[in-house]
């Protein structure tokens, strides 16, 4: 492990917009307001709210302590934990490799059986600190096809303000979309603008450059959504939109809609990625996790449903059709913002895809610095080359994604390997890779992260580090806030009780639903 000095925060604000940032991302707008106003409105927003505390704000806590008391990156941090632990870790691999069996029997899913099993082997081979390996692939998977639709986004920003959406049939606006999503180079071209976008950021450090652009970025956005909001909610028929969004109707929320809300509440705060690990390494220990998770949390939750009401309404109020990923995001509201009166629709386009250039970019810095992290705690790298070799390994990698977003034409050989291992492949490179990172491996890693803290680091030591803060050298107190709300070991036992029992099993169902295995 390197003995070099961690960088820390500077402050907890920054802190707090750095973890809000990485959370906060594409899905807050194109598939969390959708979901909602097809699974009840309200009531779903109601379930969800339940679902954040049950499942993903205990494995968020989880992360922010396991990074915190260890100092290191997500491998650094487990293999910190679990000396002593092989007999537990070849348990746990021979439960892994039992449930691989199961889902290559009973649902036929070779491919995720194959992930499952080879996460339990290397397990068994190399201990816990492998989890901790695949927090940090997964991320630079993520961010290799993540950087391509980044750059869509960038794209559309520069397209508003030039001119290039001042269409208004959805027919224009999808010729648009394809035009760009098939030909790879100009993918490539605003993916590198993405790639370098996020490697500047990550190059200056810490709290010059992460920490510094999220306390920049994040307000932003915020002041952004708030604008497009009014202007949404002050259209005629707006509120047709708010009633699709909001409006409570527990009639239409189904099992399967309560799982949709547990999927997105672990997805939609970069749980299992290993972000939450390296930017709890960096918080000082006078610094409160807990009050700050909470903060993360609401900020996330807050512009999920500022965007359901800045897009909703306005989309309803122009006559047009609800709908969710990148037909919401390049065809649809395009249109929409075209429509509205006032002949204003390129600054309402600029407004818009400059909010989610945003969004994009605090989730692709924080997947960039989870890489960073890792890399310069286990080589001898320094910040900077390792920023620029990451930044140029990814974007080789992002190529794959550039140049099969929409066809498999140039990555034929690809495609007869993944059929080989997966058993069939319905979308396009970047729709598999995307499907398995976000259904397979995401609530795999949170599956062992919350299980490894609650039985193997153990939950009572974890919920130390969440409720104590030190004030001196070595004198360590209850948080005031925590102090205020309960006491002690009633904070230690809910906590405890959270992590060991309910988020597992949680996590668990998520993954089996996500994965196809169980079906409503």
């Amino acid at each position: 492990m390197a003995t070099a000095k961690r960088e820390h925060w500077g402050s907890t604000w920054g802190f707090i917009m750095a973890a809000a940032g990485s959370a906060i991302g594409l899905g807050n707008v194109w598939r969390f307001p959708y979901i909602t106003g097809m699974n009840g409105g309200g009531a779903f927003v109601l379930v969800y709210l339940g679902c954040i505390l049950l499942i993903g704000l205990p494995v968020m806590l989880a992360e922010f302590a396991m990074g915190r008391a260890s100092q290191s990156d997500p491998i650094g941090a487990f293999k910190h934990f679990s000396p002593g632990s092989e007999l537990i870790s070849k348990c746990f691999s021979g439960v892994g490799l039992v449930l691989a069996a199961l889902i290559a029997a009973f649902s036929h899913n070779f491919g995720l059986a194959s992930i499952v099993a080879l996460v339990s082997a290397a397990v068994w081979k190399w201990g816990f600190a492998v989890a901790g390996f695949f927090c940090s692939l997964v991320a630079m998977l993520i961010l290799s096809y993540y950087a391509v639709i980044g750059g869509w986004i960038l794209i559309y920003s520069w397209e508003s303000f030039s001119g290039g959406l001042s269409f208004t049939g959805t027919a224009e606006a999808e010729n648009l979309f394809v035009n760009i999503a098939t030909n790879g180079w100009i993918s490539t071209i605003g993916m590198l603008a993405y790639m370098l976008i996020c490697g500047f950021v990550c190059f200056f450090g810490v709290k010059k450059g992460v920490e510094l652009a999220s306390k920049i970025m994040m307000p932003v956005l915020f002041v952004l959504i708030l604008v497009l909001v009014v202007r949404s909610l002050t259209l005629p028929g707006a509120n047709a939109g708010v009633q699709f969004f909001l409006a409570p109707d527990f009639n239409n929320l189904s099992v399967k809609g309560v799982l949709e809300a547990l999927g997105h509440a672990f997805y939609s705060l970069s749980l299992g990625m290993g972000i939450l690990i390296t930017y709890g390494s960096y918080l000082p220990r006078d610094r409160n996790i807990f009050t700050s998770s909470l903060f993360v949390v609401l900020c996330d939750t807050l512009l999920a449903i500022l965007a359901g009401l800045a897009i909703f309404p306005a989309v309803f109020a122009m006559g047009m059709s609800p709908e969710q990923g990148p037909s919401l995001l390049f065809k649809v509201l395009p249109c929409t913002f075209n429509s509205m009166p006032g002949s204003l629709g390129w600054l309402w386009n600029g407004m818009f895809f400059i909010l989610m250039s945003l969004a994009a970019l605090t989730s692709g810095i924080s997947l960039l610095e989870c890489g960073v992290s890792t890399l310069t705690q286990h080589t001898k790298l320094q910040r900077r080359p390792a920023v620029i070799i990451l930044t140029v390994s990814i974007s080789l990698v992002a190529l794959l994604s550039a140049f099969g977003a929409a066809s498999w034409k140039y990555l034929m050989p690809l495609k007869n390997v993944m059929e080989r291992v997966l058993g069939s492949v319905k979308g396009s490179f970047l729709d598999e890779l995307d499907y398995i990172c976000s259904n397979w491996i995401l609530p795999l890693d949170g599956l062992i992260i919350a299980l490894f803290v609650g039985w193997v680091w153990g939950a009572s030591k974890g919920a130390k580090e969440l409720y104590t803060v030190r004030q001196g050298k070595d004198n360590y107190n209850d948080a005031k806030f925590l102090r205020k709300v309960f006491a002690q070991n009633i904070s230690v036992t809910v906590w405890t009780y959270f992590v060991r029992f309910i988020a597992p099993l949680l996590v668990l169902l998520t993954f089996l639903f996500s994965a196809g295995i169980i079906k409503f």
